[in-house]
């Protein structure tokens, strides 16, 4: 679902996607996969500790909720002094009578790094999300807090993700998995995921200034152990680099870094606020469908590029008349019943089927430089004629009938090899589009003279039609070449 419109010609031109591991990379439906006991002396009394644990913890979100699902709720201690999760801690903890502070969340966040137990790293290798339940019994500090219990926790990968991330590699789209998750756990889902650089990882709790943070969102692909805050800098370095930037993301940690992104992607069962903000909402909440999303923006921003070069003409060589004619004082050379035909037939007819094809290709260039750059050739070869034809007017004495239909039947000529060019390669359905135009457009001039105010081409009009019309094709031809290998060999630069 498109919220802001404007978000399909953003996305044509995104070259960094930024990714939330979970629920995009992932399916985001966790369960608990095994549940180790560290310390004797609470082995019988843990799954009550954990399930006191759940009954007066206020979290609601999806590694809680697969908690719930494992352990069962119990109430058999008393709790005071509830401190929920949040993105900034990495932790939740409470207090239970006859326990102590029971802490919950990230291993690295609730114990100095010497007391995390093995078990835990290797857990982690293996691309689980790991969670520590550690006890305090005197004080707060971290050396004063053992660990009980480690739960694992796994979040399957989506079918086609490998498929989805090859493919945006593929086109050129740098990626990044943004998460909160351990980085090690992070790094190797991204390698079954088919990531690649998924080795470039940091655990940006090591980075001390947002000056680091900036450095590394140049120089790393997957982030653990990531802020709300630190998220939004990562998306403004991108930026800043000279990217496009989209984000994808499900949950209210997001938000901060989906508005600062150029475009904005949330996943329908994600948390409301979130949806709220988004530019775009993926409706199946299935961020392998984001190929077709790309496909949509490449289309319309290609075709419409495409297409507006053929518009553009008319504004081009009108202005160019227009100055001529006021300076030389002479009226303008074209009638406005006349100008509609060829708004109709040469720019309405082909532009609209055209706009509606298939069109993959990465964008490239910007919009105004590459349809004026289009559309110049033609308008200035239509100056020049109608400058041309009237100073071959003077010498051969032809009527202002004769002078008018030969520069509008040049005019048609001219602006349709636009046409043919935007028709190139050619297909079934283009090669339809350049014969009907031609066809309707001629044949429509000559049933209609008596309202265009023209007439058919006579004997001596009919040679220099033909002669023009081939000195353009020709003339055309060699401008485009030329300014094809122009942009070749500026590009070959960059």
């Amino acid at each position: 679902m498109v919220q802001d419109m404007y978000a399909i010609e953003t996305l044509a031109h995104v070259d960094t996607l930024c990714l939330d591991k979970t629920g995009t990379i992932t399916e985001g439906n966790m369960r608990v996969l095994k549940f180790h006991s560290l310390q004797k002396e609470y082995e019988v009394q843990l799954p009550t500790i954990i399930g006191s644990y759940l009954k007066n913890s206020t979290d609601c979100n999806a590694t809680m909720q697969a908690l719930r699902n494992y352990f069962p709720e119990k109430n058999l201690y008393t709790a005071s002094r509830v401190t929920p999760f949040s993105s900034e801690r990495k932790w939740s903890k409470m207090d239970l009578a006859t326990i102590g502070t029971v802490y919950l969340g990230a291993p690295e966040r609730i114990l100095a790094k010497e007391h995390i137990p093995e078990i835990v790293f290797t857990a982690q290798k293996a691309g689980l999300r790991v969670l520590i339940i550690a006890v305090a019994k005197t004080s707060e500090e971290k050396e004063a807090r053992r660990a009980i219990a480690v739960i694992e926790i796994e979040d399957i990968i989506r079918n086609n993700a490998a498929q989805t991330l090859a493919y945006l590699d593929h086109e050129g789209v740098a990626l990044k998995v943004i998460s909160g998750d351990n980085p090690v756990t992070v790094a190797n889902i991204a390698k079954r995921a088919g990531l690649l650089h998924y080795e470039k990882y940091i655990d940006l709790t090591t980075c001390e200034t947002d000056a680091e943070i900036r450095q590394a969102a140049l120089d790393y692909t997957v982030f653990g152990r990531v802020t709300p805050q630190q998220k939004k800098l990562l998306v403004q370095a991108l930026k800043k680099a000279g990217g496009t930037v989209a984000m994808t993301g499900d949950g209210v940690n997001d938000i901060l870094a989906l508005r600062e992104a150029d475009v904005s992607i949330a996943m329908a069962d994600g948390d409301a606020a979130t949806r709220q903000i988004a530019n775009l909402v993926l409706l199946d909440s299935d961020f392998t469908t984001l190929p077709e999303v790309l496909f949509e923006g490449r289309r319309v921003v290609n075709n419409v590029t495409k297409v507006a070069g053929i518009f553009f003409i008319k504004t081009i060589y009108s202005f160019l008349l227009s100055i001529i004619c006021l300076l030389s004082v002479r009226a303008f050379p074209f009638l406005p019943i006349q100008i509609t035909l060829i708004d109709l037939a040469i720019e309405g007819y082909p532009s609209f089927f055209l706009s509606f094809e298939e069109n993959q290709k990465k964008v490239t260039g910007k919009f105004l430089p590459t349809a004026l750059q289009a559309a110049l050739p033609n308008a200035l070869l239509i100056v020049v004629n109608i400058l041309t034809v009237q100073l071959l007017s003077r010498q051969a004495n032809w009527s202002q009938v004769q002078v008018t239909t030969l520069m509008y039947y040049l005019l048609i000529g001219i602006s349709y090899l636009a046409v043919i060019k935007v028709c190139l390669p050619l297909n079934p359905l283009r090669v339809f589009l350049i014969a009907t135009t031609i066809g309707g457009i001629y044949v429509a001039a000559m049933l209609f003279d008596k309202i265009l105010e023209i007439n058919f081409l006579t004997s001596a009009t009919i040679p220099i039609f033909i002669i023009g019309m081939l000195v353009n094709g020709i003339l055309y031809s060699l401008i485009t070449w030329f300014m094809k290998k122009r942009q070749n060999k500026i590009k070959s630069v960059h």
